[in-house]
């Protein structure tokens, strides 16, 4: 029979144990808040000084400078989206999930070229939310660069890369799918992915083990939703987002 002293004294360490673990994790996000201020304020000037520069350029018809202001601009509405999450301010309103798409396709294509990734879309309607569209770009962006990050977590690899996003619906659910052939996930490190900086990138030398974190948030708190990920050596990984739609609302077909 088991001395309940002992097992007292066992409950109260563990207790002490899980709340040092809980400050230590407090504390960095309050360092993580601190560097995220400083970062706002020290980035915003370089981009409106890129933005400038562009405006004298004297070639303005070029496709690539038209491109380059867009994603600066682009990136300037993701410094002000942050400020506003900062002052815990909020922008929700009704809007359109293909153009947002649009906008990250843009952004993101020359990071998908280099890494050697193709980016393939699927877009069969045009169908509308309700919150941030800022952060609505923030999740799909984080999840489609986790998706060109895993190629480069096994160079072994001789499969296509291609990271292929899907929309669909269901009833009155969107749900967004990002799709990879990479490296797949450990069934040992899923149950950890959303947790805060935890990464499975630390091998590549890359990732603070936030951005998914900030992705459920989002997706959870912002457009009451839900997330999920599937995973294998063979088959790559699969986010799913579910996200509620704008209801009553008429759908026009497009070509991706």
């Amino acid at each position: 029979m088991s001395d309940p002293v002992i097992a007292i004294t066992d409950e109260i360490a563990l207790v002490d144990e899980i709340g040092a673990d809980r400050m230590r994790e407090m504390q960095r996000f309050a360092e993580l808040g601190r560097l995220s201020a400083s970062l706002l304020h020290e980035i915003s000037n370089p981009l409106t000084a890129a933005i400038l520069h562009l405006e004298q350029h004297h070639d303005q018809a070029s496709l690539n400078i038209r491109q380059v202001r867009r994603n600066i601009q682009l990136l300037q509405r993701y410094v002000e989206a942050a400020r506003q999450q900062v002052r815990q301010e909020s922008l929700p309103e009704n809007f359109y999930v293909r153009a947002q798409l649009s906008q990250i396709r843009r952004l993101l294509t020359p990071l998908a070229r280099r890494s050697g990734v193709r980016l393939r879309f699927s877009l069969p309607a045009n169908y509308r939310l309700f919150g941030d569209p800022v952060k609505f770009q923030q999740i799909v962006s984080n999840l489609i660069v986790n998706a060109i990050d895993s190629y480069a977590l096994d160079l072994s690899l001789q499969t296509q890369k291609i990271v292929l996003v899907t929309l669909s619906s269901r009833q009155h659910w969107i749900y967004l799918r990002v799709n990879d052939r990479g490296a797949g996930i450990l069934p040992t490190e899923l149950p950890y992915l959303f947790d805060p900086f935890y990464t499975t990138k630390a091998r590549a030398g890359k990732g603070l083990g936030i951005g998914l974190t900030a992705v459920k948030q989002y997706v959870n708190n912002d457009f009451h939703g839900s997330i999920a990920v599937t995973s294998s050596k063979s088959r790559g990984t699969q986010f799913t987002v579910k996200l509620r739609a704008t209801p009553r609302y008429r759908q026009r077909v497009l070509i991706a």
